[in-house]
């Protein structure tokens, strides 16, 4: 296994502690509860409906087949999003949108794997639509790396950076209930990347950033940009 390898594996197993916790919530905690909702739901129903006991004993078993019918096509759906070889094909496709040579990506994966704690910045993402998923940002002397966000990875070649520029951005998220929807109003604090070569590819000033890292929470920018600043690129 190469030094690429061992670091997306590594990756895999840093990612694998949120998705197995997720997994036991899943199978342990959730599953039980809505097998148990819906046979007693279901068998209540009858009982109120006029059935007696024998009845609420039938309705319970249909409405426990139903709850398996439901967790089974939910887990169906869910399980292989909890895949850690699904979040190393996300950095992977990172990796390749900046186009590295096999040295590069040798030297990414060296890195990544050698960074010190004092270089890398551990926290929980909580905004709408988030649940807690973990992210990290990872500085090197070379790449500035984040994970956990949207989208899942996102490098920086730092020789290719020219200046960066903090912003916030006043943001709206709708979730969807069942007959209901809940509109969410944020701020989403960012860190833009503006490469050297952004006026040879007609972009101003004023234009959006090549690259950018987004968070919820102020505080964690603010941590970032502390060991941005190790870079000595324009702030």
């Amino acid at each position: 296994m190469d030094t690429y390898q061992k670091w997306l594996q590594a990756e895999m197993e840093w990612i694998d502690i949120y998705c197995s916790k997720i997994r036991r919530q899943t199978l342990f905690v959730t599953t039980p509860l809505v097998l148990a909702g819906t046979a007693v739901l279901i068998g209540a129903l009858t009982v109120v409906g006029g059935g007696s006991m024998e009845d609420f004993g039938y309705g319970a078993v249909s409405g426990f087949v139903l709850g398996m019918i439901v967790c089974s096509i939910f887990l169906l759906i869910l399980l292989p999003t909890l895949r850690p070889k699904r979040y190393a094909k996300k950095i992977d496709k990172c990796v390749r949108g900046l186009s590295l040579n096999e040295l590069e990506k040798e030297l990414l994966a060296r890195e990544m794997l050698e960074a010190d704690e004092e270089h890398k910045i551990s926290y929980t993402i909580t905004g709408p639509g988030a649940k807690g998923t973990p992210g990290r940002f990872v500085l090197t002397p070379h790449f500035a790396f984040l994970e956990g966000s949207c989208p899942y990875a996102i490098l920086v070649r730092l020789s290719d950076v020219a200046k960066i520029r903090r912003n916030e951005e006043r943001k709206t998220a709708a979730e969807r209930h069942a007959k209901s929807r809940t509109v969410y109003r944020f701020t989403l604090y960012t860190i833009g990347f503006y490469r050297k070569d952004r006026f040879q590819r007609g972009l101003a000033n004023s234009d959006l950033p090549d690259e950018a890292f987004g968070f919820f929470d102020a505080g964690v920018r603010e941590r970032v940009m502390g060991l941005l600043r190790e870079t000595g690129i324009e702030m």
